[in-house]
């Protein structure tokens, strides 16, 4: 019986020290891209992933700052209930991950980044991060299991195709 609740004890105090919560989960996503980001000489682009009240629920505030004019920022409140399929993509000039939800799902606003106002958007359907061309296979795979876990905390689950 002694060794028993020494298993669980045991157990219980790993699961525990490999859980993450949404804070930190945000911070080590935001982190992760920061890394890899993309950096164009014509537009360079930076992510911020926090937690905000939106319309009285607990979402994640996506937002995409790039440097090509002042209302290009965009900031993306990630409200739906379920995504479709992450994708992953390469160009001539870098690699890209894109999220799917349902159409019109997702709440944007412009910002202007150079006095910070947001000003009322149209609904997207998607999420684009940009990543330097040469970002390993590995890195982009992390980024997107890190996507993963994180639209998981949040209840946003991936919808079978057949739904």
């Amino acid at each position: 019986m002694k060794n028993l609740f020494i298993i669980f004890f045991l157990f219980f105090t790993y699961t525990k020290c490999l859980s993450q919560t949404k804070a930190e989960a945000l911070l080590s996503l935001g982190e992760k891209i920061d890394i890899y980001k993309l950096y164009d000489s014509k537009k360079n682009y930076n992510y911020l992933l926090e937690e905000v009240d939106f319309n009285h629920k607990k979402t994640i505030k996506f937002i995409q700052f790039c440097t090509a004019g002042k209302l290009c920022s965009t900031a993306y409140y990630l409200t739906a209930k379920e995504y479709s399929g992450i994708t992953i993509k390469q160009t001539d000039k870098s690699k890209h991950i894109q999220i799917f939800f349902p159409n019109n799902s997702i709440e944007t606003k412009k910002i202007n980044i150079k006095t910070e106002e947001h000003f009322s958007g149209e609904t997207a359907f998607s999420i684009t991060i940009f990543l330097e061309k040469n970002t390993p296979q590995t890195e982009v795979n992390k980024i997107k299991k890190g996507f993963v876990d994180l639209l998981k905390m949040y209840n946003i689950e991936k919808k079978d195709i057949l739904d």
